[in-house]
């Protein structure tokens, strides 16, 4: 089972670069296997992140709580019945910055993860451009997938963010609670239901 499972990982890296047996060997070493049971808390804000979190089986929430106490589900990350989306979780913004997340992240089922320190992960970057093309490659996508929300959030009305979700990432509607996916969609529950409505008419 765990081959298996690392099986993912490998093909997540070598879908950017190419890598030999021996070269998978040493990155394959660096992570580490835990099994989270659903409702565990792989990691919380008032800290500074120091590691990664690569999603081998199963559902992740990241959220983080707002001034006035309300829960806002910031991205999932799944890897579940053939189907995956965003397979890395952590704060990078945090371990960069060596500052406190803001950031709390939960299993919403039985989730296998593999994980690894920021920092074993940047001597391997460092040490050939091989790695370093591949650590440029994964933080290019988050920048892109940062910037695509931010946009969504700020120019979009919420029945197009609402289409818009439903095209690239249908599976938050499928596994969050309408209250938990308003928030990600940056509206209140009402507009969401409201919405809804009008989509069935």
């Amino acid at each position: 089972m765990v081959i298996y499972c690392m099986k993912f990982l490998r093909k997540y890296i070598e879908d950017k670069i190419e890598i030999n047996n021996e070269e998978w060997k040493r990155v394959s070493s660096l992570f580490t296997k835990k099994v989270y049971l659903k409702g565990e808390e792989l990691f919380s804000a008032g800290k500074v992140h120091k590691k990664v979190y690569y999603v081998s089986e199963g559902i992740l929430r990241m959220y983080m709580i707002d001034t006035q106490g309300k829960d806002i589900t910031w991205g999932l990350n799944y890897h579940k019945d053939g189907k995956a989306l965003d397979h890395f979780s952590g704060d990078y913004v945090s371990y960069l910055g060596k500052k406190e997340s803001d950031l709390f992240c939960e299993a919403l089922c039985d989730t296998v993860v593999y994980i690894v320190d920021f920092e074993t992960l940047n001597t391997l970057y460092e040490s050939d451009l091989k790695w370093m093309r591949l650590g440029k490659i994964i933080t290019d996508i988050q920048i892109v997938t940062l910037a695509e929300r931010t946009k969504m959030m700020h120019r979009l009305i919420a029945k197009e963010k609402y289409l818009l979700m439903q095209n690239i990432a249908p599976i938050y509607e499928k596994i969050l609670p309408d209250y938990q996916f308003a928030t990600v969609l940056g509206i209140t529950p009402q507009s969401l239901s409201r919405i809804k409505k009008q989509m069935k008419t």
